[in-house]
């Protein structure tokens, strides 16, 4: 006995229903076009992701939709040909705005039914895709350098400069200065590692603030006697304790604090202090240094960001710190801001959520 044709009809609509509940939770945007490459379904995340009107869009030539000459050809030649494309472009929005379109054939028991175009908005993968690029580059630079020169004066001292003491010893000192700065760019590339990838669990303590700074400042007090830095710290009373990682809000305020000596001439002037407002305690580190121009100050928390390169190789530096001030802040629920003028100074602000019990 055959089935009813009411039966049918509700089963066909139960699949249609199905079809559209799944297209309508993806992730993806998906067109449908039929052998002409007009349109005859658009999902939400498709009009989501290029700003179309469905109504407007559907039973509309694909060039009509996004005006790119690139999609229109591999639409063409899908359907010409049964092959899928894969097509990734910046072109379909105005912008920086990367997508992944997937271009498949749809085929049927009679032939080709059209095509479909599956598409992912890519745009945070290549900027990652190019960060790494980038790191392993700046990584390589950074290992390169002092080993090129610690490799070129071990060769001269192996030539002959061995039996002159006083070279000797100065190029040991060298190769003891670029050993160092080796050793210094590992150990933050290890620390900002398992800091940006959790793996250094949050060990939070009440820690009282005045002591904790003044043990810290303890830590530099040569380096600031040598420059003649006069160094302030500015805490209101009602504000003793805060809640934090130890090891690493030391590690941070020490980054900070480390740069304000550097970058700050003799005689000049540090400020340690802290506030607290809506709900958020922040620890500012102030100088009167050579201060960041603002066209830089965007990027000074990239990692091997530096604004003067040369100064910052000979100063020590290995690009990382403020990249690991930046990602030791994140991992308290904070942030950290920047302020600077050329030739006035900078400050910087690292910011923690205020957790009950502060005071």
């Amino acid at each position: 006995m055959s089935e009813r044709p009411e039966k049918k009809i509700l089963d066909m609509a139960h699949e249609r229903d199905k079809l559209a509940a799944v297209l309508s939770s993806m992730a993806e945007g998906v067109l449908a076009l039929d052998t002409d490459g007009k349109t005859f379904l658009v999902n939400s995340a498709a009009c989501n992701m290029f700003g179309i009107n469905r109504e407007r869009a559907l039973n509309k030539h694909v060039r009509e939709v996004f005006n790119n000459d690139q999609l229109d050809t591999l639409v063409k030649e899908t359907l010409k040909s049964g092959d899928a494309h894969t097509l990734e472009t910046p072109d379909l929005l105005p912008g920086e705005t990367v997508f992944r379109l997937h271009i498949t054939p749809i085929k049927g028991s009679k032939g080709s039914l059209g095509v479909a175009i599956t598409a992912r908005d890519i745009t945070e993968l290549k900027r990652l895709e190019k960060m790494r690029v980038e790191f392993v580059a700046n990584v390589s630079h950074e290992l390169k350098t002092p080993l090129a020169s610690i490799k070129g004066f071990v060769e001269t001292l192996k030539d002959g400069a061995l039996e002159e003491p006083d070279t000797a010893r100065r190029f040991l000192s060298i190769i003891e200065r670029h050993a160092n700065r080796l050793n210094n760019l590992i150990s933050d590339l290890l620390s900002l590692s398992k800091i940006e990838s959790g793996q250094i669990p949050l060990e939070l303590k009440k820690i009282r603030l005045l002591p904790f700074i003044n043990k810290l400042i303890g830590t530099f007090d040569d380096r600031i006697r040598e420059k003649e830095h006069t160094i302030t710290v500015d805490i209101p009373k009602g504000l003793t304790y805060i809640y934090a990682d130890k090891a690493l809000l030391d590690q941070a305020l020490a980054n900070l604090l480390d740069n304000a000596i550097k970058y700050t001439p003799p005689h000049g002037k540090i400020t340690i202090s802290a506030s607290e407002e809506d709900g958020q305690i922040g620890l500012a580190v102030s100088d009167t240094g050579i201060g960041i121009p603002e066209a830089d100050l965007a990027r000074v928390f990239e990692r091997f960001y530096r604004v003067d390169k040369a100064r910052s190789r000979e100063m020590g530096g290995t690009g990382l710190g403020l990249a690991i001030v930046k990602h030791i802040a994140l991992a308290h629920g904070g942030t950290i801001l920047a302020d600077s003028k050329p030739g006035l100074g900078s400050t910087f602000t690292i910011t923690f959520p205020r957790l009950h019990g502060e005071a």
